[in-house]
C-alpha cells in the first residue's frame, strides 16, 4: 500500500514548481525580476496550452499571486544564498538534481 501511494505522489508535481526549478538551474541572468517574470509567464502559457481559461478580470491579481509565490519558492530554496550565481556555486546544486529538473521540464512540456 505505501508503494502505490509514492507512485501517486511521485506522478503529480505541481507546473509551476517544474518550471521554477528548471530556470533555477539554468536561468542565464542574475535578475530575479526577470527570473520571477521569466517564470510567471511561461507557467500562464502552460495554463493557456492546457485551456485553462483566465478571466481578463482577475489575471491581474492571478499574476501577482503567482509571481509572488515564485518568489517564496525562491526564498526557500536559495535559504542562505544572496542570489542565483551564489546558490548555483554553494555546492548544494547536484548534477543528478539539475539532470532531473531537466528531465522533469521536458515532461512537462514535451
Amino acid at each position: 500500500m505505501k508503494h502505490q501511494v509514492k507512485q501517486k505522489e511521485a506522478k503529480f508535481l505541481d507546473p509551476l514548481y517544474v518550471i521554477f526549478e528548471k530556470y533555477l538551474y539554468d536561468f542565464p541572468n542574475e535578475d530575479l525580476d526577470l527570473f520571477i517574470a521569466t517564470i510567471v509567464n511561461e507557467y500562464i502559457d502552460y495554463l493557456n496550452t492546457h485551456s485553462v481559461a483566465i478571466p481578463d478580470k482577475t489575471k491581474p491579481m492571478l499574476l501577482k499571486d503567482l509571481a509572488d509565490e515564485v518568489y517564496d519558492m525562491f526564498i526557500k530554496k536559495v535559504h542562505g544564498c544572496l542570489n542565483l550565481k551564489d546558490f548555483r556555486s554553494s555546492g548544494r546544486v547536484s548534477k543528478i538534481e539539475k539532470l532531473l529538473a531537466q528531465d522533469r521540464y521536458f515532461k512537462l512540456t514535451g
